[in-house]
């Protein structure tokens, strides 16, 4: 039978009282003032101290301390970086995952609500944010992770490049990640927020850099009997009763301030509490001083029933890429179905490597241990332990890479090479350089359009008739130019509507402020090019002065022309128009296609495209500026339609049409038919002609109503003597 109303679900019952109460029972202020976690784990270092080979040497098992960063290669912003830069980094739409301190639960917040809630007096919930992954913004490029976190990281330097070079998602969305997004998180706590005990997903071990505030850390080192009672506390259902430091033999309390820089290792289980307000910047890596730990916290995942969501991306793939990359470099076999453009790469990297390998031998052929790379022990019982992992895996859960083509042949190569590097000696794997690493690529950053084998951005064009073999339009302009609102224009002077959806949306007008954008009648309808604007070629702006100098006050119009086409701003006077004359648009200022556009016939080609975006930006529904107005085919009138004119004193007001009929009788301005004899888009007609009555067109009518006029630079042209006619 159907339903006629459709059901509504609350999970409103799975709420415990202790989650609407308060989530703890036991004392966190007695916690933080008690002497009992007095444990000796944490080891304090020198930054100069701290290498690459202290992991070939010791691993990862301790929590490091560093009191200063100058030696760790680290980059993090000022201490006067704020979480309103946080906000203009990232984007104030950014979703953020946010933690409610009460119940452990996470809730959804947008970046400038969190901003809001972050620097409001008036608290009435504790809320934590954890989980910020900022790679692919703008802050990515001022936060670094230090030299020996990149050098080890499985992320960088075991995961096939061009996977990680073709993410464009700026969240974590995982269908739309392309390799593990889990290197950059940006932490924002407010005073107060505890996050309990837990170990950090797949195992990962942690970098930790204080910019502000301070931090309070509970640690307790993954003993096979302190992971299984960490196991039975999570199914207990009892975390909000028990503190779970109470029930180890040992756990360390530290504090952090800032300028601290902090390393947990592998499987590490601690918990964190925020003092006061702070800013930290941090990051998460896999690596190969610490495979089999990492392997136990994989199953604890499993025992604890940790949702796919709250696991490392991809960690089963992987582990299959970590075989191929070791066997690849040190059996010098890939097991990799690369693309045509990275089979090309790799090809070219061996060549390179082997002809340096060449000049080694000759330069010291002597010692035949110099071609041998050791391994730690680390490092052999780690690859042992994978090949055990993924064996134990049922076969739905094995997930092999689509790149390697056959699994059981990079097994066997594995076990090959573990029998070949079991003699290796611990002190010559000490090299302070890493095994695995990729070739040297371009680096790739935010913000730079990738470009795919077909030599497209975003694919291969498809071919439009006649001019498919033809050449590309000339390269974009260096620098593209926003133009600035005239100011002079009807839209430009008026004030704002507060009727439309970007009004209301206003915060001065009681709007949430999500929309950012001017008043729909607002849009100027003659848009210039700044003041900074100058000519590609000769460097001078429109006054024929350079930028930084001092230039006499002058009312005069710039001379700077942009082309339409390949976007290049210049004089018209420095280009070439010996093969062909440039073509002014008389319906956009400072706007024409360029003499060499021209004569390669790009006019031509691209008209139709060019013209629709510019016309929809001067003359769509969303550049109205008061009444509607159409333009009979038949007798050539023009026709008000729906909205008052332009002489109310808000602007925006919308009469009935009586109202309208009688303000426009009596308004010896409006008139409901006059001869159209001038460019429909000058504003100056409109304000001339018309009165206060303004110009606009509706997005069906632009396209017919307004073909993009040409005029060539010099003689009278056609559509001037029309005009005058």
């Amino acid at each position: 039978r159907e339903r006629k109303e459709r059901k509504l679900y609350s999970d409103d019952w799975a709420m415990g009282d202790e989650e609407i109460e308060g989530y703890h029972t036991f004392n966190l202020d007695q916690k933080i003032t008690s002497d009992k976690f007095t444990g000796n784990f944490v080891k304090e270092m020198n930054d100069a101290d701290f290498s690459l080979s202290y992991f070939q040497k010791n691993g990862f098992n301790w929590p490091l301390l560093f009191k200063t960063k100058e030696k760790l290669g680290i980059v993090v912003p000022s201490q006067e970086f704020t979480i309103n830069d946080v906000r203009v980094a990232v984007g104030s739409r950014r979703m953020l995952d946010v933690m409610d301190v009460n119940t452990q639960k996470n809730v959804e917040m947008t970046m400038k609500d969190w901003q809001r809630y972050f620097e409001s007096k008036d608290k009435d919930k504790l809320l934590n944010v954890i989980s910020l992954e900022f790679s692919h913004t703008k802050l990515e490029n001022i936060v670094q992770a230090p030299t020996v976190v990149r050098q080890i990281d499985w992320v960088e330097n075991v995961w096939p490049r061009h996977l990680k070079e073709s993410q464009t998602e700026a969240t974590n969305v995982l269908e739309d990640m392309m390799y593990p997004k889990v290197q950059k998180y940006c932490l924002m706590s407010v005073s107060g927020c505890y996050t309990d005990f837990h170990i950090d997903f797949g195992g990962t071990s942690v970098w930790y850099h204080i910019l502000k505030g301070s931090k309070v850390f509970w640690l307790i080192p993954p003993t096979e009997s302190n992971l299984q009672l960490y196991e039975q506390w999570v199914l207990s259902g009892k975390q909000g009763d028990v503190f779970f430091g109470d029930t180890v033999e040992k756990c360390e309390r530290i504090n952090l301030f800032a300028g601290y820089t902090f390393f947990i290792p592998t499987g590490w289980i601690h918990a964190v509490y925020t003092p006061e307000d702070s800013l930290v910047f941090g990051g998460n890596f896999l690596h190969s001083y610490g495979i089999e730990k990492q392997l136990r916290v994989a199953q604890v995942e499993d025992t604890t029933h940790v949702p796919q969501k709250f696991r490392y991306p991809f960690f089963t793939e992987m582990l299959w890429y970590v075989l191929e990359r070791y066997v690849h470099v040190l059996l010098r076999r890939t097991h990799l179905a690369l693309p045509p453009s990275e089979h090309e790469k790799l090809l070219l990297a061996l060549k390179e490597e082997n002809n340096m390998e060449n000049n080694n031998m000759t330069n010291d052929s002597s010692d035949p241990e110099s071609k041998h790379i050791h391994l730690t022990r680390y490092e052999l019982h780690g690859l042992k332990a994978i090949v055990m992992y993924l064996h134990s895996l049922p076969n739905s859960r094995k997930s092999v890479p689509d790149l390697v083509a056959d699994p059981v042949p990079l097994i066997q190569d594995v076990k090959t090479l573990v029998e070949v590097h079991r003699f290796d000696r611990p002190e010559l794997a000490m090299t302070c350089k890493p095994v695995l690493e990729w070739w040297q690529r371009e680096p790739v950053r935010f913000g730079v359009k990738r470009v795919s084998s077909e030599g497209q951005c975003g694919g291969a064009k498809k071919p439009r008739g006649e001019t498919v073999n033809r050449a590309p339009p000339p390269n974009l302009a260096k620098i593209r130019y926003r133009r600035t609102k005239c100011r002079m224009c009807v839209p430009c002077t008026r004030e704002d509507c507060r009727t439309c959806t970007f009004c209301i949306d206003m915060t001065r007008y009681g709007g949430s402020g999500v929309l950012k954008q001017r008043c729909k009648f607002k849009k100027c309808l003659k848009p210039l090019l700044p003041e900074r604007a100058v000519c590609f070629v000769c460097n001078l702006d429109g006054h024929m002065f350079y930028v930084h100098d001092k230039k006499p006050k002058d009312d005069s119009p710039s001379i700077l022309m942009e082309c339409s086409i390949c976007f290049k701003v210049s004089h018209p006077d420095c280009l070439d128009s010996s093969n062909a004359e440039g073509l002014v648009h008389d319906d956009f200022p400072m706007s024409w296609d360029c003499p060499e556009c021209v004569s390669e016939g790009y006019d031509k080609e691209y008209k139709n495209t060019r013209v629709t975006g510019r016309i929809s930006a001067v003359s769509s529904d969303s550049s109205c500026t008061g009444a509607n107005v159409r333009k009979s085919e038949l007798d050539g009138t023009v026709k008000h339609e729906d909205d008052g004119c332009d002489d109310s004193k808000e602007g925006g007001d919308h009469y009935n049409d009586e109202s309208l009929a009688t303000d426009e009788a009596n308004n010896p301005h409006c008139t409901n038919s006059s001869p159209i004899k001038s460019d429909p888009l000058d504003a100056s007609h409109a304000v001339e002609g018309g009165g206060a009555c303004s110009n606009a067109f509706s997005a069906s009518d632009s396209a017919s109503l307004m073909p993009k006029p040409l005029s060539v630079v010099g003689p009278t042209t056609k559509a001037q003597e029309v005009t005058a006619m």
